[in-house]
C-alpha cells in the first residue's frame, strides 16, 4: 500500500513544487496546494453526493422489501436488485469516489511530510543517506542513555581514555564502535562501514551530540527520528544556533546539500515549520501550541457541520449510522495527538485542510441540495435512456436472471432424464420385480417423512 501512495505522491509532488516555485515560501505554497487538491477532488465529492442521494431516496422502498421478504432472502435479493436497476442506483457507486479521495489524501500526507524530496532538486540519494545517518544517530544515542552503567557517549569515551592511556584518536573511536556494537538494538541496525564512519564522524565533531541534541525533545522527537527523519535535516541547520549543521556535511563534504536545504524557505509568516508545538511557559515559542488546538477545533467543527447537513438532507441515513457517529470524533482527537508530536508545519497543513474542507462541505450541501440533486439525477436518467446504455445494476440483474433460468432448465432436464431412465428400467422388470421396486420406493418415502417429523419408522 505504501508503494501505491508513493506512486500517487509523484504527480502531487509536481503540483506542490509548482506552488512553491510560484510563491517561494513553503507555508503559503501549502495553502495553495491544499486548495488545488480539494478543487481537483470536487467532482468526485459531487458524484458521491449524488450517489448518497439516490440511495437515500430508495431507503423506504428497501425497508418495505425487507419486511415483505423477511423469510425469503433469495427473493429479497432479487427484488432489491430489480429496484436498483429500475432507479439506476448502485450501493457501491459512492465507494469508488471515496476510495480515490482517501488514496489521494494519504499520498498527499507523504508529500507534506517530505518537502525536500518532492519540492527541491536535492539529490535523493544524498537525502536518503542523511536520513539514515539521523536515524542511526538517534538509536545509538537512545540506547546509550538506557544503559544503567553510563549516562552518555562522552562517558564511554572518557572510560576508554582512562583504561587505555596514550591511545590515539583513531583507536579510541574504533574502541567506541566496539563498545556500541555490544548494544543489541545497535547491532541489529547492521550498519555498513560507511554508515559507521558517518556516525563516528558526527560524534568526533560533537562528543555531546547525544545528550545536547539527539535526545533533546525541543529539537528531535523519537517518532520523527524513527519514521520521518527527512524533516530533521532542518533541525540540524536551524536548531541550537546551527551548532550541529556541520553533521550534514558528512553526507556531502562539498557543502552543497547543506546549502540546498538552507535555501529552502521552510517557514510560514516567520514561523519555522520544523519547530515543535510545546508549552515552555509564557514565551513566543509556546504560542505554537495554538496550531494543534486550532487543528482539533476545526476538525470538530467540520464534523458538526457534516452531521447537521446529513441530518437535514438525509435523516434516514443519519439514523442508520447510530453508534458509527462516534467514529466521526476520532479524527479530531487523532489530529490533536499527531500535531503535538510532529513539527508545526504538519499542524498548519491540517488546519488549512480543515478550513478548505469545511468550506467545501458547506458549498456542496448548500448548492447540491436534495431537490437540486434530484433534478440532476432525473436528467442523468433521461440521458441514459436516450443513449440506450444499460446501468451496472441492470446488467447484474440480467446476469442473475439468466443464471436462475439456466439452473431451472438444468434441474428440469435432469428430472426429465431421471424419469425417462426410471421408465425404461421399469419396462424391463417382471411383475414381481416391479412390485418389489414399488414397495422399496414406498418405504423410502415413509422413512423420509418419519425423519422429517421425528417419528419412529418401521419397515413393512
Amino acid at each position: 500500500m505504501s508503494a501505491l501512495f508513493g506512486v500517487i505522491a509523484i504527480p502531487l509532488g509536481w503540483i506542490m513544487k509548482g506552488c512553491y516555485l510560484l510563491v517561494k515560501n513553503y507555508g503559503i505554497a501549502l495553502i495553495l496546494f491544499t486548495i488545488i487538491i480539494r478543487l481537483l477532488l470536487l467532482p468526485l465529492n459531487i458524484k458521491q453526493q449524488k450517489s448518497t442521494a439516490r440511495m437515500s431516496k430508495l431507503q423506504p422502498e428497501l425497508k418495505k422489501l425487507q419486511k415483505k421478504y423477511a423469510n425469503n432472502k433469495e427473493k429479497y435479493q432479487e427484488e432489491m436488485m430489480a429496484l436498483y436497476a429500475k432507479e439506476n442506483a448502485s450501493p457501491t457507486a459512492g465507494c469508488l469516489p471515496m476510495l480515490i479521495t482517501m488514496l489521494v489524501l494519504f499520498a498527499l500526507i507523504e508529500v507534506v511530510y517530505n518537502p525536500l524530496y518532492y519540492v527541491t532538486d536535492i539529490n535523493r540519494d544524498d537525502l536518503d543517506t542523511s536520513n539514515k545517518l539521523i536515524s542511526n544517530l538517534y538509536t545509538v544515542s537512545y540506547e546509550v542513555k538506557e544503559d544503567e552503567d553510563v549516562d552518555s557517549i562522552s562517558d564511554i569515551l572518557k572510560k576508554i581514555e582512562k583504561d587505555n592511556e596514550g591511545i590515539s584518536e583513531d583507536d579510541k573511536y574504533d574502541k567506541l564502535k566496539d563498545e556500541l556494537m555490544e548494544y543489541e538494538k545497535i547491532e541489529k541496525l547492521e550498519m555498513t562501514d560507511k554508515q559507521w564512519d558517518r556516525v563516528l564522524g558526527a560524534i568526533k565533531l560533537h562528543n555531546d551530540i547525544d545528550t545536547e541534541f539527539m535526545l533533546n525533545e525541543d529539537y528531535i522527537t523519537s517518532s520523527l527520528a524513527k519514521n520521518r527523519p527527512a524533516l530533521l535535516n532542518f533541525s540540524f541547520l536551524n536548531k541550537a544556533d546551527g551548532k550541529y549543521a556541520d553533521v550534514i556535511d558528512l553526507v556531502d563534504d562539498s557543502g552543497k546539500l547543506r546549502k540546498n536545504i538552507g535555501d529552502f524557505d521552510y517557514t510560514f509568516f516567520g514561523i519555522k515549520l520544523e519547530s515543535f508545538p510545546k508549552w515552555n511557559g509564557f514565551s513566543s515559542d509556546s504560542l505554537l501550541v495554538i496550531v494543534p488546538i486550532l487543528s482539533f477545533v476545526m476538525q470538530l467543527l467540520t464534523t458538526f457541520v457534516m452531521q447537521h447537513f446529513q441530518k437535514k438532507n438525509n435523516p434516514s441515513a443519519s439514523e442508520a449510522m447510530g453508534g458509527m457517529k462516534v467514529m466521526l470524533y476520532v479524527m479530531p482527537v487523532f489530529s490533536l495527538i499527531i500535531t503535538f508530536n510532529f513539527p508545526v508545519g504538519l499542524g498548519i497543513y491540517w488546519v488549512m485542510s480543515s478550513v478548505v474542507g469545511l468550506g467545501q462541505t458547506v458549498f456542496l450541501n448548500m448548492v447540491y441540495t436534495p431537490e437540486h440533486v434530484e433534478e440532476l439525477i432525473k436528467k442523468e436518467d433521461e440521458k441514459k435512456k436516450k443513449s440506450g446504455k444499460k446501468s451496472f445494476m441492470e446488467k447484474a440483474l440480467e446476469a442473475q436472471q439468466q443464471g436462475l433460468e439456466g439452473r431451472k432448465k438444468s434441474y428440469s432436464d435432469d428430472d426429465d432424464d431421471d424419469d425417462e431412465e426410471e421408465e425404461t428400467e421399469e419396462k424391463k422388470l417382471s411383475k414381481a420385480e416391479l412390485k418389489e421396486l414399488q414397495r422399496k420406493k414406498l418405504n423410502e418415502a415413509r422413512k423420509r417423512m418419519a425423519e422429517k417429523y421425528g417419528d419412529e419408522y418401521k419397515e413393512d
